[in-house]
């Protein structure tokens, strides 16, 4: 028995080596690694927003819409519809049914009936990525030929997964991913049994079922078009197939009684135009190929931006506005929820396709808020010091208000609320460690030049920012001066962020903020129980409209100008920008009644303190008026005020008395002593001010302000140029106190002459070189700064 065995083991041994080197060479040819079949193509990218609505499908390369999606994702019934439609043998034939092929072949050749091309889904497979002519004996050879290659080198469920990721469904669309967005706007995981069952039967006759269902002749397609009796026929037959497999779907049969709709390619969303190109932009940067792109867009609030944006171009069309950008950025996760970036995408008489949310523009004043809160930081002012908003010279920078006006004594709210520029140049002036320049630069502000090419002209717009940036800067005040970069991908973490303000300084900023009232034309709106924190802008020329500001967790930033930077007097802050900004928040709370800040802990280092309103210092005992403002222990500059000062009068003569005072014929008055300056001011304003009268000669007892040298700027060179042949001369100027009438001023030891309060003496230096100045009063008291001149050609 043995003998025998091994007798036919030898007789067959060849045949049998045969077919083991061809198990083997099979095995090999699977096993080696070959293309995957999802590269064959390009893909189309789905972008959605935060609540999984579609916003855009783009084309692939080849102008088609074509959305990937791995087999395990797709729906069983999906699945299995398709292979009990067009294949029911598709997991046990090698990639060709030979009955099929022979009854194709009767049909359409010897019966001379309709075409039959019995082909396989492997077959259907191998003539889309080959392009295959199948319509002869000779073009279906090269398909099953193909179809072999194909089983041979890929398994059964990457050749189901590619068909029905290449299948054709119509027009331009191929695949069931994209077949699904396009006509039923849901992702193929989300199709129903009537949906998955339709999408099943359209690739055997793609151009005719879809062509009669989404377009009648000679009519323009419709959004919501009914499917077509033939699709809905071919579907029938196929649920009726279906139900004897499961039958536990009997049961749905009403569904597909109801009338199911296509929509038309042409009728896909294009929402957030601006914003999705963005993201599809940022995406290529980085090199990143996905079928979806998960955005923090919410596309209810993109509405709501659009329909108001669009309105109040509308409003103000009769004033010269025709263009306007906007953005909403929800400050707890730094996500741009809505971003407008012009009045209208498709209107080329305003580039309306150029994105104006990334433009680079002059902030006007909305980076003033960043200027006072670095002086909390730095320990400059608290929010109730009293500025002199009055005619100031920084060295050559001499800067005016919008209004062209001086307010005298204004306290740093009052200052930022109603935009004041020389307190804001002097608190500039007046940081170091960093710089308002280098506090810019930390924020990652784009493409800046040298600190000296802007000098203090940065703290009135003389610098540019695009939207975003300025979006960002403001959500680092709502976030308690923590920077972080802002988000467009869902899946993009939020970044931990750097400290570029304390808590305290963002809180007191936040709160002069709150105080700044609406404009009047939109007092009309219901106030909200909301606080707005905000703040306008204007550029010079009239060439941009600002106004940038939070409600409860949104920063919100409008820009009303023209994309060519064409100026127009109606582009003011408060009158072209401020309005927009109250009708988004309005519509912003009208749409969430609920609407609420983030919670925040109050800043552990920050206190409340009485101050003297009139000076914003300690009140001394003849303060009248007191008020509180916050106060930053060991850092906020703290004095006791000397502004309201006690004088004696005689009573027989109604001069000063000195002393020794007898009660029965003297009586004590509260003066106000105001420096020159602020005093100049008060008179030009009409606004009334008891002179303090001379003081006697016992005025020694007298505790007055020494002068304050105001020009030139402490540490600053100033430069003569030997074409001028020297005669460039260097203005000085000090703020005295009330009872001075004489200012003497010394330059090293030498006296130069003298000036009266208020007034400039101009002085012409010999030579280059270090110099010390002093200015004196007439009541002896002093101040000296450094003076340096150079010499240049």
């Amino acid at each position: 028995m043995k003998g025998f065995f091994f007798k036919q083991l030898r007789r067959w041994q060849n045949p049998l080596m045969a077919l083991l080197l061809l198990a083997l060479a099979v095995v090999g040819i699977r096993l080696w690694p070959h293309p995957p079949l999802s590269g064959i193509a390009s893909s189309s990218t789905a972008v959605y927003d935060d609540h999984g609505r579609l916003l855009r499908l783009t084309l692939a390369s080849d102008e088609r819409y074509r959305v990937w999606v791995p087999l395990h994702e797709m729906p069983s019934a999906l699945v299995q519809g398709v292979m009990l439609h067009e294949d029911a043998w598709f997991r046990w034939h090698p990639g060709f049914n030979p009955i099929s092929l022979l009854r194709g072949a009767w049909v359409t050749y010897l019966r001379g009936g309709n075409r039959q091309g019995g082909s396989t889904i492997t077959m259907q497979l191998a003539r889309l990525i080959y392009h295959l002519n199948t319509r002869s004996p000779g073009g279906k050879m090269r398909q099953v030929l193909h179809s072999l290659q194909l089983e041979l080198f890929y398994s059964k469920d990457a050749i189901l997964e590619a068909y029905l990721n290449y299948a054709p469904y119509g027009r331009n669309v191929e695949g069931a991913g994209a077949a699904s967005l396009v006509y039923f706007d849901k992702p193929v995981t989300q199709l129903s049994l009537p949906e998955a069952l339709t999408l099943a039967v359209i690739p055997q006759d793609p151009s005719r079922r879809v062509r009669e269902t989404v377009s009648a002749p000679g009519a323009a397609p419709t959004a919501d078009d009914l499917i077509s009796p033939r699709l809905t026929a071919a579907r029938a037959r196929l649920y009726q197939r279906w139900v004897r497999t499961h039958p536990q779907d009997a049961a749905l049969a009403s569904l597909f009684q109801l009338p199911l709709r296509l929509r038309a390619p042409e009728h896909l969303p294009f929402a957030a135009p601006h914003f999705v190109e963005e993201v599809l932009a940022d995406a290529r940067l980085r090199g990143e190929v996905s079928p979806e792109v998960h955005t923090t867009l919410d596309q209810d609030l993109q509405h709501l931006l659009e329909r108001q944006l669009r309105n109040h171009v509308q409003r103000y069309a009769d004033r010269g506005v025709r263009n306007a950008v906007a953005m909403v950025v929800d400050t707890r996760d730094l996500g741009i929820k809505a971003l407008v970036g012009s009045a209208d995408y498709f209107d080329a008489g305003i580039a309306g396709q150029v994105n104006g949310a990334l433009a680079k523009r002059s902030p006007g004043s909305t980076l003033k808020p960043f200027i006072y809160a670095l002086g909390f930081d730095q320990g400059i002012l608290h929010p109730q010091t009293v500025l002199r908003d009055v005619p100031t010279s920084f060295g050559p920078f001499t800067p005016e208000n919008f209004d062209g006006r001086f307010l005298g004594p204004v306290t740093a709210t009052e200052a930022l609320v109603r935009s004041r520029n020389i307190p804001a140049v002097y608190v500039a002036s007046k940081l170091q460690n960093p710089s308002f320049y280098q506090f810019l630069k930390d924020a990652g502000i784009s493409r800046m030049a040298d600190e000296d090419y802007y000098g203090l002209a940065l703290v009135l717009g003389g610098g540019e920012v695009s939207m975003e940036e300025l979006a960002k800067l403001y959500a680092t005040l709502a976030n308690r001066g923590t920077l972080a970069p802002l988000r467009r991908r869902a899946d993009e973490p939020r970044a931990v962020g750097a400290r570029m303000l304390s808590d305290a300084a963002s809180f007191m900023v936040l709160d002069m903020l709150r105080q700044n009232p609406r404009p009047d034309d939109t007092s009309i709106a219901q106030p909200g129980h909301l606080p707005v924190y905000w703040k306008t802008g204007t550029s010079w020329g009239f060439r941009d409209a600002w106004t940038a500001g939070l409600v409860g967790p949104y920063v919100i930033v409008v820009w009303v100008g023209n994309f060519d930077g064409a100026g127009n007097p109606a582009f003011v802050g408060i009158e072209a920008a401020a309005p927009l900004f109250f009708h988004i928040v309005d519509a912003l709370q009208a749409r969430d009644p609920t609407l609420a800040e983030p919670a925040h802990a109050p800043p552990q280092n920050l206190k409340r303190v009485d101050v003297c309103l009139a000076s914003g210092d300690l009140p001394n005992a003849w303060c009248p008026r007191r008020g509180g403002t916050w106060f930053i222990p060991g850092k906020s500059p703290i004095r006791v005020s000397n502004v309201h000062r006690p004088v004696i009068v005689d009573l027989a003569s109604g001069q000063p008395a000195c002393p020794p005072y007898d009660p029965a014929k003297t009586r004590t008055e509260i003066f106000e002593y105001w420096p020159s300056d602020l005093a100049k001011v008060f008179r030009q304003a009409g606004i009334p001010r008891r002179t303090p009268p001379p003081l006697p000669d016992c005025s020694a007892l007298d505790e007055g302000q020494a002068p304050q040298i105001v020009s030139p700027l402490r540490g600053e060179t100033y430069t003569r140029r030997v074409s001028r042949g020297g005669e460039e001369r260097i203005a000085f100027n000090a703020t005295v106190d009330a009872g001075v009438q004489t200012l003497y001023w010394f330059v090293n030891d030498g006296f130069v002459g003298t000036a009266k309060p208020g007034d400039p003496l101009l002085w012409q230096p010999a030579a280059a070189g270090e110099y010390t100045l002093r200015a004196i009063d007439d009541h002896g008291r002093a101040d000296a700064r450094a003076l340096r001149v150079d010499v240049v050609q």
